[in-house]
């Protein structure tokens, strides 16, 4: 069972990068990437209704990131029309890890890949809390089972694999 196979649906959409989007060797500066990420995740919450700022204030409640990762496999050229596939590969009662790739339309290759851990809280005291029923129910097609917290890491140093699969049998 891989983390893709986890989720039940994904999501997509396109975007042009621009110049404005580049770095002066003509290809996507690395730090758009992300912005690129949320773009993604905002057209998701308008394809099912509503924007994530209507989310924010009905149901009082933020998504920071946590952790976010990404690795550059290919330039995009500033004029490429790309597209951005996300979903979501975890989910615990307060987080979710959404994976992302992007590619060059048309290209099968994946040009960047990520990941991020976004955590549900309640505002404006900015603790963890669990993500509204109302929210759960509009993602309900994009979300795996709901899973305990895996850490990956414990005070920096990565867990190994066997480690890993013990806690996830606890």
């Amino acid at each position: 069972h891989t983390m893709q196979e986890a989720a039940k649906r994904k999501f997509s959409t396109k975007i042009r990068i621009y110049w404005s989007d580049c770095d002066p060797a003509g290809i996507a500066y690395y730090g758009n990437f992300f912005r690129w990420f949320e773009i993604a995740e905002e057209e998701l919450f308008l394809s099912l209704g509503l924007s994530r700022t209507d989310i924010f204030r009905q149901y009082a409640i933020g998504l920071p990131r946590a952790e976010v990762w990404s690795r550059f496999r290919k330039p995009i050229p500033e004029g490429t029309l790309i597209e951005i596939t996300i979903w979501v590969t975890k989910r615990t009662n307060t987080a979710l890890v959404i994976n992302v790739e992007i590619r060059r339309d048309g290209d099968p290759e994946i040009a960047a890949e990520g990941h991020y851990r976004t955590v549900c809280v309640k505002r404006p005291e900015f603790k963890p809390a669990p993500f509204p029923e109302e929210i759960l129910r509009l993602l309900r097609d994009y979300l795996p089972p709901l899973t305990k917290h895996v850490p990956v890491s414990i005070a920096g140093e990565p867990l190994s694999e066997t480690v890993l699969r013990e806690r996830r049998q606890d």
